[in-house]
């Protein structure tokens, strides 16, 4: 059974969790994040991840989907049942049903093989940095409304009684919309607040994170709330 390597940097860094069997892959990326200033633990395979892996103790997980034994969509799904930091697939596995896959399941970004270690540093620090924006702002936290609640501390809601799984990204953007019920936001806003830069005008990455939630959303039966368009305007979240 292999155990995982871990390797540490300093203190009070961030903790990556890395699930490869590419040894020269898992060591170069892990090299290159502890030189950043992170802690990584590298398993090579779910059966070593499952057994010595302790969830509370990553601030993100990185995810090959191709692993001998289970693969990287049964360790998502699982992660998922309690684990509430940010969870990335990297993979070569470049179908768009794949990348649709693991978002829906609760993935917070699905990255393609080969990309450099820059860009996936520089979209786990913007993941990272939109957890603890929402973390720590003193506004209330818990929102409670008839058949809904969602408690930004603990990331989660739960719509007539029924948790929603969502990526990090996802919660994020619904929190937003919760909060400004009954306000219709444009993408100008949205983009400022979810993901941190101005609207050039033509990225739909917004568009696309409000189908994800609508997808999850509306299968809820009894559901007596939705996220309207609002027809060259923005978005609305209220109830039916």
């Amino acid at each position: 059974m292999e155990y995982p390597v871990v390797i540490t940097h300093q203190e009070n860094t961030s903790r990556l969790c890395l699930i490869e069997d590419d040894i020269k892959l898992a060591a170069l990326i892990s090299t290159f994040f502890v030189n950043n200033g992170f802690e990584v633990c590298h398993f090579e395979n779910a059966e070593s991840f499952l057994t010595h892996g302790k969830l509370s103790q990553f601030d993100v997980i990185v995810c090959d989907i191709n692993l001998p034994g289970l693969n990287g969509f049964d360790i998502c799904q699982r992660c998922r049942e309690s684990y509430r930091g940010v969870f990335i697939f990297l993979t070569a596995k470049t179908e768009d049903i794949d990348h649709i896959s693991g978002l829906d399941m609760g993935a917070d970004a699905y990255i393609a093989k080969p990309v450099r270690p820059a860009i996936l540093l520089a979209k786990i620090n913007a993941l990272l940095r939109a957890v603890n924006r929402h973390s720590s702002t003193t506004d209330s936290q818990c929102i409670e409304l008839p058949k809904l609640s969602i408690d930004n501390n603990a990331r989660s809601i739960h719509v007539c009684n029924k948790r929603l799984t969502l990526a990090t990204e996802e919660f994020d953007l619904l929190w937003i919309l919760i909060s400004n019920r009954n306000q219709t936001l444009n993408r100008e806003q949205l983009f400022l607040q979810a993901v941190g830069r101005e609207y050039d005008g033509q990225d739909r990455i917004i568009d696309g994170r409000v189908s994800r939630i609508r997808k999850k959303f509306n299968q809820i039966e009894d559901n007596p709330y939705e996220i309207k368009t609002v027809w060259r305007k923005g978005y609305l979240f209220a109830q039916r």
